[in-house]
C-alpha cells in the first residue's frame, strides 16, 4: 500500500485555491460595478425623461384650455399690465348642441396655471386667494425671459400665451400658442355680459 503525503493538490481534490477565489471575486466586483454602473445611468435618463414628458403634458392641457375657449369665443378681457394675478376672461361658446354661452376665466399666479366657468359674470378683481379656488390646469410654471414675459397678451380677437412648465429637477419646456376667436363679436346686451 502506498500512500502519498504532502501538501499539494490531487487531481480528485476539484476545489479552487484562495488565489483563485480572489481572482474571480475581484472579476464578479468589476462586472457587477459595470452593470449597477449601466443601471443608474438609465434609471436617471427615465427620470429625466419622465420629468419632461410631465411637464409637457401640463403646458398642453393649458394650452388646450386658453386655446379652446378663446377660438369659441366672442370677446376676450385681460388685466392690466403688471397686475397679480394675470387674468384673461372670454365670453366662450360651450361644444354642446345646444351652443349654450358662459362664461370663462384663465389666470397665471405663483407658477401655476388655473381656470374657472360661470353662468354669469366673474369678478374682474381676482386675489391670489381667489384664483387658488379654481381648478389646477398646471403647475410648476414660470415667464419666460426671467419674469418680464406676460404669459397672456390680447391683441385684438387674438390670445399668445407662452410660458414654460417644469416639473422638480427637470428642465423647463417652452410652452407657446396663439388662438384666435371665430365666433362674431357680442352683440350689445349680450346674455351673459362676462365683464365690463
Amino acid at each position: 500500500m502506498n500512500i502519498t503525503r504532502g501538501v499539494g493538490r490531487s487531481s480528485s481534490n476539484g476545489g479552487f485555491t484562495l488565489i483563485e477565489l480572489l481572482v474571480y471575486s475581484a472579476l464578479m466586483v468589476v462586472v457587477l460595478l459595470i452593470a449597477g454602473g449601466f443601471l443608474i445611468n438609465t434609471m436617471k435618463a427615465q427620470r429625466t425623461v419622465d420629468n419632461a414628458t410631465q411637464a409637457s403634458n401640463s403646458g398642453q392641457l393649458v394650452t388646450r384650455s386658453v386655446g379652446h375657449g378663446v377660438r369659441n369665443a366672442s370677446s376676450l378681457w385681460h388685466s392690466p399690465a403688471g397686475a397679480v394675478p394675470e387674468v384673461i376672461m372670454a365670453r366662450t361658446m360651450r361644444s354642446d348642441s345646444a351652443g349654450t354661452w358662459f362664461c370663462q376665466a384663465w389666470a397665471y399666479d405663483n407658477g401655476s396655471v388655473r381656470t374657472t366657468t360661470s353662468t354669469s359674470a366673474i369678478s374682474t378683481n381676482q386675489t391670489s386667494t381667489t384664483v387658488a379656488t379654481w381648478t389646477l390646469l398646471g403647475d410648476g410654471m414660470q415667464r419666460v425671459s426671467a419674469g418680464t414675459t406676460p404669459v397672456f397678451t390680447v391683441t385684438g380677437r387674438q390670445v399668445d400665451l407662452i410660458l414654460e412648465a417644469k416639473v422638480e429637477g427637470g428642465k423647463a419646456v417652452l410652452v407657446r400658442t396663439s388662438a384666435v376667436t371665430r365666433q362674431p363679436n357680442a352683440a350689445i346686451g349680450a346674455s351673459p355680459k362676462c365683464f365690463p
